[in-house]
C-alpha cells in the first residue's frame, strides 16, 4: 500500500516543482516595467486667417480728378491737391497670424449716386491671388485710371475672399470724380466777359446804341428823298461826322446834331420842290426865273457850309422880293403858292439849331491837380497814353483773372467734387456766377476813361 501510494504521490511532486521554480516573489511583482500606450495623432484643423485693414484703408474716400490734355492737367495740378490725381491707392493690411494669409478673389463694386454709372476693372482694380506672410504688414495697390471714370459721386466697398474662411473682408469707398478745370474756366471767364458786357450795354451801350438808331434812320431818309446825288452827298457827309460823334460816345449833342440834319433835309427838299416848280413855270412867272435860281444854289452853298443863318437871311431876301413882284404884277396871285413854299422853307430853317459848344471854367480842384502834373513834369498827353495802354487794360485784365479766380475756388475748387456729373447745371451755375459777378464789383470796376 505504501508503495502504491509513493508511486502516485512522486510524479505529482515532480510536476509542481518547475511551476514553483517560475512563480515570481512578491517584491518582483511589484517592480514590474510600465507598458507603454501608443497614442495615434488626430489631424489639426488650419488657422483661420486674420487679416485686418489698417487706418485709412478701413474707409476710403477719394477726391479726384479726370483732366484730359497737358493744359487742363495743368491747370488741375495749379488748383488741386495732389491727392487729386493720383493713380493708385495703397491698401494696408496687418497679418498678425503665424501663418500666411491667401486672398483668394477680389472685386471691387462702386456706382456712381448721380447718374448710377457702374465703373468697371478698367477705371478701377485689385490685383488677384494674393499672399499675404505671416506677422506683417503689406499693401495692395488700388489701380485708378481717371481717364474713363466720369464725374460723379460713386459708393461702393472692395470685397476680399480669404482662404479658409466663410464670410468676405469688404472695405467701404466713397470715391468722387470732377472734369478738368480747363472748361470750367473758360465757362467762367465767358460769364464774367458777358456780365461785364451787360453792365457796359446798360450804363454806355444801350445809349449809343439807341443814338446810332437815329444816325441809320435819318441815313435811310436821305437816301429816299428827292434829292440830286450833290445834295445827298452833302447830307451823308454830314451823317458821318455825327456816326463818328457816336463811335467816340460823345453823344451829347448827337441828337440836336441828328434834328440839324434832319431840319437841314427838309429845307433842301422844299428848295428843290421850289427850284423844279420855277423851272417848269419859267414861261408864266413875273420875273427872271434865273435869278432866283442862282438865289436858291447859294441857299444849298451856306446850308453845305454849315451856314444856316446867311441861308436863313437869303431865304427872307428872297420872300421879300416875292413880295416885290406880287406887288407889281397888282396881286397876281401866281406868285402866292412861291410864297407859301418859301414861308415853308424858312420856317423849317429857323428849326436849325446849330449846336454850340459852351465854355466851362476849370474848377480850382482842377487847377490844383493840373499844377501838380505840370510840376512833376508829367504832360497831358503822357497821363492819358499811360492810362488808355496800360492802366485801363491792365485794371481790367486783373479784374477779369479775380473775378474767375473767385468764381473758380467758390463753384469748382470748394464746391465742385463731382463737377461736371450734372453738365447742364454746373456751367449754368458758372455762366450765372460771371453775370452776377458784376455786382459785387460794381464798385470796384470805376476804370479810367469810364463814361460816368
Amino acid at each position: 500500500m505504501k508503495q502504491w501510494l509513493s508511486a502516485i504521490l512522486l510524479p505529482i511532486v515532480l510536476l509542481q516543482a518547475p511551476v514553483f521554480a517560475q512563480t515570481k516573489s512578491p517584491s518582483a511583482v511589484n517592480e514590474q516595467i510600465p507598458i507603454k500606450e501608443v497614442i495615434t495623432p488626430t489631424p489639426k484643423p488650419d488657422p483661420v486667417p486674420n487679416l485686418v485693414p489698417l487706418k485709412g484703408t478701413e474707409q476710403m474716400r477719394l477726391q479726384l480728378v479726370n483732366c484730359e490734355g497737358w493744359l487742363d492737367c495743368a491747370l488741375a495740378r495749379l488748383l488741386l491737391h495732389p491727392s487729386a490725381y493720383i493713380d493708385r491707392r495703397e491698401l494696408w493690411f496687418d497679418n498678425s497670424t503665424q501663418v500666411p494669409v491667401s486672398i483668394l478673389n477680389t472685386a471691387v463694386v462702386v456706382e456712381g449716386d448721380f447718374t448710377g454709372y457702374q465703373l468697371n476693372k478698367q477705371a478701377i482694380s485689385l490685383s488677384e491671388d494674393i499672399k499675404i506672410p505671416a506677422n506683417q504688414i503689406i499693401s495692395i495697390p488700388l489701380i485708378l485710371k481717371r481717364s474713363v471714370i466720369p464725374p460723379d459721386r460713386y459708393s461702393g466697398a472692395i470685397y476680399l475672399t480669404l482662404q479658409n474662411r466663410s464670410d468676405r473682408l469688404s472695405l467701404p469707398i466713397n470715391l468722387s470724380a470732377r472734369s478738368g478745370p480747363l472748361l470750367p474756366l473758360i465757362v467762367l471767364f465767358f460769364g464774367v466777359i458777358l456780365g461785364r458786357l451787360f453792365k457796359y450795354m446798360q450804363e454806355r451801350g444801350e445809349p449809343q446804341a439807341k443814338a446810332l438808331e437815329e444816325v441809320y434812320r435819318l441815313q435811310t431818309d436821305i437816301a429816299g428823298a428827292k434829292l440830286e446825288d450833290q445834295n445827298k452827298q452833302l447830307l451823308a457827309d454830314m451823317v458821318n461826322e455825327v456816326r463818328t460823334l457816336v463811335v467816340r460816345e460823345q453823344l451829347d449833342t448827337v441828337s440836336t446834331q441828328v434834328q440839324t440834319i434832319r431840319d437841314r433835309l427838309e429845307t433842301l427838299i422844299k428848295l428843290q420842290a421850289l427850284e423844279d416848280r420855277l423851272n417848269q413855270q419859267a414861261t408864266t412867272f413875273p420875273t427872271d426865273v434865273d435869278e432866283y435860281t442862282l438865289k436858291i444854289g447859294k441857299v444849298r452853298q451856306y446850308i453845305a457850309q454849315k451856314e444856316d443863318a446867311k441861308a436863313k437871311e437869303l431865304l427872307e431876301k428872297i420872300s421879300s422880293d416875292l413880295d416885290s413882284v406880287g406887288a407889281r404884277a397888282g396881286g397876281n396871285s401866281g406868285i402866292e403858292p412861291y410864297k407859301r413854299s418859301l414861308e415853308e422853307i424858312v420856317t423849317a430853317t429857323n428849326r436849325i439849331n446849330q449846336p454850340t459848344k459852351e465854355k466851362t471854367t476849370p474848377s480850382p480842384l482842377v487847377k490844383f491837380q493840373q499844377f501838380l502834373i505840370n510840376l512833376s513834369g508829367v504832360s497831358d498827353r503822357v497821363r492819358a497814353e499811360a492810362t488808355f495802354w496800360v492802366v485801363r487794360p491792365l485794371l481790367s485784365l486783373i479784374l477779369l483773372v479775380g473775378l474767375s479766380a473767385a468764381g473758380i475756388s467758390s463753384l469748382y475748387i470748394e464746391n465742385g467734387t463731382t463737377f461736371g456729373a450734372r453738365p447742364f447745371a454746373d456751367y449754368l451755375g458758372l455762366i450765372l456766377w460771371g453775370l452776377s459777378a458784376d455786382v459785387a464789383s460794381r464798385s470796384l470796376s470805376n476804370l479810367p476813361g469810364a463814361k460816368q
